[in-house]
């Protein structure tokens, strides 16, 4: 049996508030906190074959504590290519790192300013990455293939709606996402706009049913009734945001007291 869970759905398009490159080189010291770029993949044999990984971070506090989020995509334009149809993933980044002044209008990188995230720290000087390169899940949120100049979407994916929906409940669990792409073959790289770039800068387009009134009110119908017990009865035991009334990751005894005493 299928129930309507929200009569109020929301969609929103947020900027990312911070975005960079990582770039391993010699000096592993240069980074691209400022500019208006940033890079996923390996350059070529002028470059030096090094790598170059992206990150991106959004900010949620426009979306309601309790909300429910039910689609996400990400948005960015690809304005430069090497060449070739190569994946480029999302990895949804497991530490924080930082975007510092650092900027140059190529690939190649700046010297390192406070804050930057390079290739071996996640905030320049002094706080190293656990393995230079990042830390990333080793599983991808969303990949797409990425050919020409173009706009390109990842998702929604249920690990990208998974991602949000985590960040939004802790936001200190929010680092954003790696953007990852080819890294075996040479002069694979892609360019993506960053923020900083003025037009076609990234795009995360968020659906999500905010919170009832009464977070008993799982239909949001303005009455907690058997409607909403059949709801929290048939998510009984699962992680089901809608029907979770205490946030605390499982449906059970907990969230059916608090129902009943809302009925």
């Amino acid at each position: 049996m299928c129930f309507g869970l929200n009569a109020h759905a929301t969609t929103i398009t947020l900027g990312s508030v911070k975005d960079s490159t990582l770039i391993s080189d010699n000096s592993s010291q240069l980074a691209l906190g400022a500019a208006y770029n940033i890079y996923a993949g390996r350059v070529g044999d002028q470059g030096g074959g090094f790598l170059r990984r992206g990150l991106i971070q959004f900010d949620f506090q426009s979306i309601p504590a309790g909300s429910v989020i039910t689609s996400v995509q990400l948005k960015l334009y690809m304005s430069q290519s090497q060449g070739g149809t190569y994946t480029v993933s999302l990895s949804r980044s497991t530490l924080s790192w930082g975007e510092g002044a650092s900027f140059a209008f190529g690939g190649g990188g700046a010297p390192a300013q406070p804050g930057d995230a390079t290739w071996i720290n996640r905030f320049y000087p002094s706080s190293p990455w656990p393995t230079p390169g990042g830390q990333f899940s080793s599983v991808a949120s969303a990949s797409t293939n990425v050919t020409g100049v173009a706009w390109y979407v990842w998702g929604s994916s249920a690990r990208m709606v998974a991602d949000v929906q985590e960040w939004v409940n802790q936001p200190t669990t929010n680092f954003g996402w790696g953007v990852l792409g080819n890294e075996v073959t040479l002069q694979s790289v892609k360019r993506f706009e960053s923020r900083q770039a003025g037009v076609n800068n990234p795009q995360l387009i968020v659906s999500f049913n905010p919170p009832a009134a009464n977070p008993a009110d799982l239909n949001n119908d303005g009455v907690v009734n058997g409607v909403d017990l059949a709801i929290l009865l048939g998510a009984w035991n699962s992680s089901n945001p809608t029907a979770d009334i205490n946030r605390n990751g499982i449906v059970d005894g907990t969230d059916l007291t608090i129902l009943l005493a809302s009925w």
